[in-house]
């Protein structure tokens, strides 16, 4: 059970903070800021509560001056409405945290939750990533189980389903965690130029040309994440094919191999198959990085998804001066989300600039483009939907 640290002059609200949140969280109740100072720099502690007294003189920034050092962890202010916006927006720049007024114990219940689930997947035990549906515990679970492997992990997803996220848990969990991790994506970078991105280059290569290091060579003893792998040049499969292989690659222009240690984890939201039939992507490329396949639902298949998602980025974009009404929330569930998780950020970055602060409202919500009906051929099991 994760703890929370909290300060209160108010007798009334700590027995209704108690009797709502004491079953889910081990709550250390502070005597004293100083005392809730220490409270905060424990690493089990993952959110602090603070609740302002009315009328109190001294400004809320100043109340947290005194909380340096307290690591990472959000600030939760419980107050009301007579808090004065000079002094709640002075608070939230003094420690980047989160500003709840007037205190609804509801809607705190679940932006606790939602900090320690933050807080756990800084760790190895904790859950890796925001989403409760059989979908993502699936992925979790191959993340988990394949991260200790070297062999190349392949995840296979639409576009906004979140790869790179996966792709960066993989290699958190894995023994190369400490090192880098060197990401490069090969749709982004103009076909002659993958070579020498790739690779390295030596001086005079091509125009212009100055000696460099690879991906390759800066991934060595990390890993090297590749995205939209299938956009990948063909001239160039080949020698990636022999790098993997033989752990050997040239630089463009150079005269003798290099060696990299690297461990690589490729995304696409392509079908490869059909790639590979319109002669596209080479087949043994494939069998080569394929060996061990995640596949990421898209988030119209797992909606339960949705309500935790929207308020971890409702949180973020308002600095928790927002928050979503259950109707808004209706209207989410309601959308097929063509952009997957991606356009569910900027639907709620844009419904939180709209409405200032306050609670979110149906209107609100507004969609840019129409949504057509979008399917993926792979599953996590190997098979087609």
């Amino acid at each position: 059970m994760q703890s929370i640290a909290y300060w209160d002059m108010d007798r009334l609200r700590i027995l209704k903070v108690l009797a709502e949140l004491e079953a889910a969280f081990d709550i250390r109740m502070a005597a004293t800021l100083d005392e809730l100072r220490r409270y905060a720099s424990d690493k089990a502690v993952c959110a602090v509560l603070i609740g302002l007294p009315l009328g109190a003189s001294e400004g809320i920034a100043g109340f947290f001056s005194r909380l340096e050092g307290r690591g990472n962890c959000p600030v939760f202010i419980l107050g009301d409405a007579r808090i004065g916006q000079d002094s709640a927006a002075a608070a939230a720049g003094a420690v980047s945290g989160y500003l709840i007024g007037p205190a609804d114990i509801g809607s705190l219940r679940r932006r606790l939750a939602a900090a320690a689930a933050e807080r756990a997947r800084a760790g190895r035990d904790g859950p890796l990533f925001i989403g409760r549906s059989q979908g993502m515990r699936q992925v979790e679970n191959l993340v988990r189980r394949y991260a200790g492997s070297q062999l190349p992990v392949l995840i296979l997803g639409e576009t906004g389903t979140g790869k790179e996220l996966v792709a960066r848990a993989i290699h958190r969990l894995s023994p190369r965690g400490p090192k880098a991790i060197v990401a490069l994506n090969c749709a982004a970078i103009p076909e002659n130029l993958v070579e020498s991105e790739l690779f390295g280059a030596e001086k005079g290569a091509f125009t212009d040309a100055q000696r460099r290091r690879g991906a390759l060579a800066r991934a060595s003893r990390g890993s090297l994440f590749l995205d939209e792998i299938g956009s990948m040049a063909l001239s160039v499969q080949p020698k990636l094919l022999r790098a993997l292989e033989s752990g050997e690659f040239w630089r463009l222009g150079g005269d003798r191999p290099e060696k990299s240690d690297f461990r690589l984890i490729c995304a696409t939201g392509e079908d490869l198959k059909t790639a590979i039939e319109k002669g596209l992507f080479r087949k043994d490329l494939f069998y080569r990085i394929s060996d061990l396949p995640i596949w990421i639902p898209p988030l119209r298949e797992r909606l339960d998804d949705i309500p935790e998602l929207a308020e971890h980025f409702c949180l973020k974009a308002s600095q928790g001066v927002c928050e979503l009404s259950p109707a808004a929330l209706d209207k989410l569930m309601e959308y097929p989300w063509p952009g997957n998780v991606r356009e569910l950020k900027s639907v709620i970055n844009r419904a939180c600039a709209n409405a200032g602060r306050g609670l979110l409202k149906p209107e609100n919500i507004i969609y840019i483009f129409p949504a057509p009906s979008l399917s993926f051929p792979i599953s996590n099991q190997g098979q087609r939907l």
